[in-house]
């Protein structure tokens, strides 16, 4: 079969994904019902709360019911994640304390720990789990690539997100401003009480906590700086099992007392005026509602409404910053079916064709050199904010996408297996293979215009292995399956 039909038929199907796909989705009101079938909701609960729907995980949720299976996946810890051991245990620099990973090449310390995160979404059967380190992990962007970062991301990853991912706030909070990599990375570790650097305070307060709307002022940021003096980590010494680890110097601290949004920090507080600087911002308003916000909109929509933050908001404040509660009221049905389709961003779409096609994928580089393609390797973000959730930034590099498609079923991304001999077995008809492919990857949800053009590729010989191959890269490129 001419590869040449093949391209003419992915550029035909893909053409829709940026332009028209685009306009249709984001120009259409939402398809609420206003007293929403939780059952019928799974493939799209599945869709939001995953890295993409797959078989096993609709079984499971159809066994559990819609509250049952969102109640399944917070309790991740009681989830035997089974497979991770075993795939993760050619990455031995996950586990090392600061002082080793110093001493081993940064190359290969920040290249595993990519590939961690890469093998962790495809199959951890902690999925929502996942996808929370993910989001708080954009939330508190540390740009791997960045100095120190190289070396103490790893810790950050392994200490500070992942323990707090469905935790509390303020915890989580707290042991983010504690994180040498994050002193390293906002040049806090550079603040002393005679040379303030105001960076960190600054994002703390704009990315972190309140907003940018959030109610604080030049003053606050520097009396938040203030109270963050002397605060870093040990150099890196050889043997010395404190190198790359939390530092206090009492003698760099700014001892004077503070005004910070209004609250009084006493002189003399020491490390302590850190941990009222925590609660303070853990505790106002603004947060609530700056966190809502963010959530709402990284599993319900871009614009979420007003009236489901400012209940998400009410979570958070009844429940002192519960994180398992607010993602349950986030993903309440009438919440749920009235979200629009949301655009996946490049590791999503990777991830999602391998889980939905049951593919092999025998190590993280092959997917982590593709999302170097498209933009989006995890923790590679500069800036503090994070990644971008947002359909203008991502929907215009649509070339990786397609290439995608035709290199999973090439074979040409090494250690990557999709056997379409076991996805189609006993098919025969166009009709039946086009269909199976509906419910794998698209819960019973793939447009109209996608299906013919992929029964229409097929036509000529649907038991054609080639043809069959070819129809699987055209449905992972297909405008369709960007949306999510």
């Amino acid at each position: 079969m001419s590869r040449r039909k093949f391209w003419r038929a992915l550029a035909g199907l893909s053409a829709a994904t940026e332009l028209g796909a685009r306009r249709t989705v984001l120009a259409s009101p939402p398809t609420g019902t206003g007293d929403p079938d939780p059952s019928a909701l799974l493939p799209k609960l599945l869709n939001r709360i995953t890295f993409g729907l797959n078989q096993t995980d609709l079984a499971a949720a159809a066994q559990r019911g819609y509250s049952g299976y969102i109640d399944y996946q917070l309790d991740y810890q009681n989830i035997a994640d089974t497979s991770m051991p075993s795939r993760l245990r050619f990455l031995t620099t996950l586990a090392m304390a600061p002082v080793d990973l110093y001493a081993m090449s940064s190359g290969q310390v920040l290249t595993e720990l990519i590939d961690a995160t890469i093998i962790r979404a495809i199959f951890s059967q902690r999925q929502l789990y996942e996808r929370m380190v993910e989001f708080w992990t954009d939330h508190f962007n540390i740009d791997i690539q960045n100095g120190q970062a190289r070396y103490l991301k790893t810790v950050d990853d392994r200490d500070v997100i992942r323990p707090n991912a469905l935790g509390f706030f303020p915890q989580l909070l707290a042991a983010s401003v504690a994180s040498p990599a994050m002193m390293y990375y906002l040049d806090n570790a550079l603040s002393t009480a005679g040379a303030i650097n105001e960076n960190y305070a600054r994002e703390l307060m704009e990315l972190h906590t309140l907003g940018v709307d959030g109610g604080y002022s030049q003053r606050d940021v520097n009396e938040v700086a203030r109270c963050l003096t002397g605060w870093g980590a040990y150099p890196y010494v050889v043997g010395d099992p404190l190198s790359g680890t939390l530092r206090f110097r009492p003698e760099m601290h700014d001892n004077g007392s503070k005004l910070v949004l209004g609250h009084v920090i006493p002189e003399g507080g020491g490390q302590n005026d850190a941990a009222m600087v925590v609660q303070i911002l853990a505790n106002h308003p603004s947060t609530a509602m700056f966190i809502a916000r963010k959530l709402c909109k990284r599993f319900l929509s871009y614009t979420p409404p007003d009236g489901v933050v400012k209940s998400v908001a009410a979570v958070y404040t009844a429940t002192g910053g519960d994180i398992k509660a607010m993602v349950r009221k986030v993903l309440a049905p009438e919440h749920l079916a009235d979200a629009p389709l949301k655009f996946k961003r490049p590791l999503h779409a990777c991830v999602s064709a391998l889980r939905s096609l049951s593919a092999e994928c025998l190590a993280g580089g092959p997917i982590r050199q593709q999302l170097q393609l498209a933009g989006h390797v995890p923790m590679s973000w500069g800036p503090p904010d994070g990644y971008p959730d947002s359909i203008d930034f991502w929907s215009g590099l649509i070339l990786p996408r397609w290439n995608y498609g035709a290199l999973m079923v090439a074979g040409s991304l090494a250690g990557v297996t999709v056997n379409p001999g076991t996805l189609f077995a006993g098919l025969t008809t166009a009709d039946q293979i086009v269909s199976r492919l509906n419910s794998l990857m698209f819960g019973g949800g793939m447009p109209e215009s996608d299906a013919a053009a992929l029964r229409a590729y097929l036509a000529p010989d649907p038991t054609s292995l080639q043809l069959q191959k070819d129809t699987i890269g055209l449905a992972v490129a297909s405008p369709g399956f960007q949306w999510y």
